[in-house]
């Protein structure tokens, strides 16, 4: 499990570039309120060779089911998922990830 201790900078959770099948988790556990958090899936686009948003959620106070799942991405060569605080007292964001 990699832990990252949010400061208001988008930090990165997890990046590969290797072709895969990748999944994974972000535990949210630590929010309050007041906290609020973006999460962030960028996938590398194949032609240029830079990431390409895919998807941006944001999470607000405490969390019901403080554990977010990443859905696989598959076939793509290069995946990297970031986590961002811009509100509330600083928390550490949990991860764990796999490749099928």
């Amino acid at each position: 499990m990699a832990k990252n201790v949010m400061d208001g900078t988008e930090q990165t959770l997890f990046e590969s570039t290797e072709l895969g099948e990748y999944s994974g988790y972000v535990f949210l556990d630590q929010m309050q309120s007041g906290d609020e958090i973006v999460l962030r899936v960028y996938v590398k686009d194949v032609e240029d060779g830079n990431y390409k948003l895919r998807e941006s959620v944001t999470f607000a106070d405490v969390q019901d089911t403080p554990a977010i799942e990443i859905r696989p991405i598959i076939g793509k060569v290069g995946i990297k998922v970031t986590a961002q605080q811009t509100a509330g007292t600083y928390r550490t964001v949990t991860s764990m990830w796999f490749k099928r």
